[in-house]
């Protein structure tokens, strides 16, 4: 399953099982994998240290002769290592596992490993559309609001939803947004 190279025609089968009664698939699209890599940049330099110190922390502990001194550092050098390995992870889900859409009716990010996910934007969940500019032309257009599951109040929720799209695309994202 790591391998698959999902197509277009997968993807837009996919966005297709989701669609409501009366909606449309307007535009899908697979997110740019180096891109999205990239934007994980800061956590991978936060697991440099993090993972340093557990492997001096597990080293100095193994040096003590206390085996069970020494299990205390397995959990934080497993942790260091995903943090590390996380633009490595963002991109195989880009390349393999990820999608966006956009129908009539609102904005879906599917992801499709280790299970199905779809998250949902209706316009009504989009307080203002903010549009970064990368110097490739990807971008990060939308700037969405979704409440709070324990205070019950709007809080930001910046998603990545172009972090990721093709150059062309952005465009046509801006403009197909405003026809919702």
């Amino acid at each position: 399953f790591l391998g698959y190279q999902m197509t277009d025609d997968d993807s837009f089968a996919i966005v297709t099982t989701q669609l409501r009664r009366g909606e449309k698939g307007v535009w899908t699209e697979r997110p740019q994998p180096l891109a999205r890599a990239k934007s994980k940049i800061l956590v991978f330099l936060f697991g440099i240290p993090f993972f340093g110190f557990a492997v001096f922390w597990t080293h100095t502990a193994a040096q003590s002769g206390d085996a069970l001194f020494r299990l205390f550092g397995i959990p934080y050098l497993l942790v260091g290592a995903g943090i590390m390995l996380s633009p490595v992870w963002s991109w195989v889900e880009a390349k393999n596992w990820l999608i966006y859409a956009i129908t009539n009716q609102r904005l879906l990010i599917i992801r499709t490993f280790p299970r199905r996910r779809v998250v949902s934007f209706n316009p009504a969940d989009i307080t203002r559309v903010e549009r970064t500019t990368k110097a490739d032309g990807s971008g990060t257009p939308f700037s969405l609001k979704t409440p709070d599951g324990a205070n019950r109040v709007a809080t930001p929720y910046r998603v990545a939803f172009t972090a990721s799209v093709k150059p062309s695309a952005s465009k046509r994202l801006l403009w197909i947004y405003g026809t919702l």
